[in-house]
């Protein structure tokens, strides 16, 4: 067990990672039921259990806190397929879409890398909160943004901000995340 694993939602959530990446999808006490569940519960927990919960007690800090927790998912996912990349960026990024595409997250794909402005765009492909969601006159996938922001963090191990410019939820056919790193220098 990782020293720095502190809570038990870390503890729960660690052995859960370990178990994903190990491709046991096997899960204790759902016989019946099985190792899934239908989009629309995921995408109700999400947006109503945590998206407007939140919302309701601390009013527009929201969805900032929305972003870190997608943020810390992302982080402890890059930090546990890091070693397995060679730190070699397209390797890192596949290993990702792996992990996302047998959890039916989404797909990510990388769309551009701006190293000299310190800039990666990437989409989020048949997103898990917004996939089927229209009306909405914000993007609202903060947790993705949040998740890619902190995959690339690790990957480039510095401070970034993640932001989501196009949802599906707005009428875009997918979630694009543009990640600055903060303290990029330029050339």
């Amino acid at each position: 067990m990782d020293p720095t694993v502190s809570t038990d939602y870390d503890k729960a959530g660690q052995k859960l990672l370990q178990a994903i990446l190990a491709g046991n999808d096997h899960v204790a006490n759902r016989e019946t039921l099985g190792p899934t569940v239908p989009i629309q519960l995921f995408q109700a927990l999400r947006l109503i259990g945590l998206g407007s919960s939140i919302e309701q007690m601390v009013g527009g800090g929201a969805r900032a806190l929305i972003y870190q927790s997608g943020a810390r998912v992302g982080q402890v996912l890059g930090q546990a397929v890091l070693p397995q990349s060679g730190k070699d960026l397209p390797k890192y990024l596949q290993l990702i879409r792996d992990v996302c595409l047998k959890l039916s997250i989404g797909q990510v794909v990388l769309e551009g890398n701006n190293n000299a402005e310190g800039r990666l765009t990437l989409r989020v492909d048949e997103c898990v909160s917004c996939a089927g969601i229209s009306g909405v006159a914000a993007p609202i996938c903060n947790f993705e943004a949040g998740l890619v922001g902190g995959l690339v963090k690790v990957f480039v191990e510095r401070e970034v901000r993640a932001v989501e410019t196009r949802c599906n939820a707005v009428g875009d056919r997918t979630c694009g995340i543009e990640v600055h790193v903060l303290d990029h220098v330029r050339a």
